[in-house]
């Protein structure tokens, strides 16, 4: 579904991982294919993203940051901010996932 979503979004995906706060903190991560699955264009301009099984953010924060109280606090809303549109995206791509049943 988020291949998908990509595939026919990928302007607004773009917006979002190229904007200057997004990139202040973040690369997008992902366990990724060797090729383009297959039903998705090669040339794709977001093809480095199709490739991926998983896409998820890291932010590295030092024992110092997070001992910091207030710092930490402030620090935390940042970074979850620049975070946010990058998961309303996936979100979005989600909202019709339901868990398979047994």
């Amino acid at each position: 579904m988020v291949r998908e979503y990509i595939a026919a979004r990928p302007d607004e995906w773009n917006e979002i991982i190229s904007a200057a706060e997004f990139q202040k903190y973040f690369t997008v991560k992902g366990t990724a294919l060797k090729n383009v699955p297959a039903g998705f264009d090669k040339e794709h301009p977001q093809a480095r993203y199709l490739k991926y099984k998983s896409w998820y953010l890291e932010y590295y924060m030092a024992d110092g940051d997070v001992c910091g109280g207030e710092g930490f606090l402030r620090k935390s809303l940042e970074v979850f901010k620049a975070m946010k549109p990058f998961n309303d995206y996936l979100n979005c791509a989600l909202k019709d996932f339901t868990m398979p049943t047994r």
